[in-house]
């Protein structure tokens, strides 16, 4: 079996790292910046001469030493970051995905699933409040409200990549050859404490928790803080952070109940001053489920406490729904087969739920089988200066994106059912 070559793979990582690195140590490097622009194109100069490298009409970058193969099966991830975020997110998937194909390569291996290396740009919502931007151009999933999204700056997505360097087309048509693309695979941090607190180095994702969005706004009056006496005031701060408890206080009930998260990330105090009292506060809000329906049924209820709560604090609110999706159960052959492939290099392995979104949904929701590989988070840290993972772990990765790669397998795009599989992480009921 082809041997990875873990220094390769760090000596990248922490060459990447550098490209956006902040004064914490953190990385920024945001959708269609230079930042972003300048960790692809180290990329391409990491790349071994032997491949064919191209690039779509909004700067997404695919290679492979096998381009004239009927058919190839797409690693990969993205490289942007969320601001001041970690070393790993995204990278990882990037850099575990190219050594998986350049150790293919060098070992003259002919795999009967020819990979093709697959980095998108911008998955992370950070700058444009839109997720996963590059994977759903390049499946024709974009929409004309998505391209018009517009940054801190007013900059709508459409003109940022054209700075960038970039000149969308049809948005309505993919940028690659899907009849030609049998699966995708993506590793990633799990992003949660599962994996750290057992002995696996892997997880195989089963389904991904999919987030109905909204920006709420607060109304009251902007007072002068001395002057105003408390009973008269309609203070905006106030009754927002009322109506955040009341959103956590929900979300933890429904938790008990089933599969629910809700969280508020950031508060806007529009020209709040220590001697104002606050006329007007904004706040996302993020609620996610692996059930859909449940998850319906929770928004309901968070929804009517904020009306609930607003009126009880004398103040106006708008709810503005800025992103819906649906959870999305991944592809159960390639799921079976990359625990097989865990299991065949001796790693442990354990199925479980992503409470992230990732480039991998949206090629199963194309129709494409997809699989998601977690390697644990240390202390369950992410999106932070202090994400990090074991080397043990990332060897792991990448020794099963080879195996699977070297399986003979025919993929089919059907769902997970409520069974089990058998295997070295354990029995593990979906």
């Amino acid at each position: 079996m082809p041997k990875e070559d873990i220094d390769r793979v760090q000596r990248r990582l922490n060459q990447i790292w550098e490209i956006g690195k902040t004064d914490s140590s953190g990385v920024t490097r945001l959708a269609y910046t230079s930042e972003e622009n300048v960790v692809f194109d180290y990329l391409r100069d990491e790349l071994p001469r032997e491949f064919d490298v191209w690039t779509d009409s909004v700067g997404n970058l695919f290679a492979t030493p096998w381009p004239e193969a009927e058919n190839s099966l797409y690693i990969g991830s993205h490289l942007d970051s969320v601001i001041n975020g970690g070393r790993l997110d995204g990278v990882l998937g990037v850099i575990t995905a190219l050594e998986a194909i350049q150790t293919l390569h060098e070992s003259s291996c002919q795999p009967p699933n020819p990979p093709t290396l697959a980095v998108f740009r911008g998955e992370e919502s950070a700058r444009f409040g839109q997720h996963t931007i590059g994977s759903r151009t390049a499946l024709g999933m974009l929409t004309v409200e998505d391209f018009s999204a517009t940054d801190q700056n007013d900059v709508p997505l459409w003109h940022a990549m054209q700075q960038a360097g970039f000149h969308p087309e049809n948005l309505s048509e993919p940028t690659i050859d899907l009849d030609r693309v049998t699966g995708f695979l993506e590793v990633h941090i799990e992003q949660g404490r599962v994996l750290d607190e057992s002995d696996d180095d892997l997880g195989v994702v089963t389904n991904i928790r999919a987030p109905v969005r909204y920006k709420i706004t607060v109304e009251g009056a902007y007072d002068h803080s001395g002057a105003t006496p408390m009973n008269l005031r309609h203070d905006a701060l106030a009754g927002a952070s009322a109506i955040i408890l009341a959103i956590q206080r929900v979300g933890k009930e429904a938790d008990n109940e089933g599969d629910l998260v809700a969280t508020v990330g950031d508060i806007t105090a529009v020209d709040g001053a220590i001697n104002k009292v606050c006329g007007e506060v904004s706040f996302p809000l993020d609620i996610r489920s692996v059930n859909e329906a449940f998850r319906d049924q929770i928004e309901s209820r968070i929804l009517e406490e904020i009306r609930m709560t607003a009126d009880q604090h004398n103040l106006q609110f708008e709810v503005q729904e800025i992103d819906r999706s649906s959870p999305v159960t991944m592809s159960e052959e390639i799921a079976s087969q990359l625990a097989h492939a865990a299991d065949s290099s001796e790693s442990g392995y354990r199925f479980l739920p992503s409470g992230g979104g990732h480039d991998t949904m949206n090629f199963q929701q194309a129709g494409v089988p997809a699989g998601l590989l977690f390697v644990p988070s240390v202390d369950g840290v992410s999106h932070s200066p202090d994400e990090e993972t074991y080397d043990d772990a990332v060897a792991a990765a990448v020794q099963t994106l080879i195996r699977f790669t070297l399986s003979e397998i025919e993929i089919a795009n059907k769902k997970f059912t409520e069974n089990k599989i058998e295997g070295n992480g354990g029995d593990h009921a979906f």
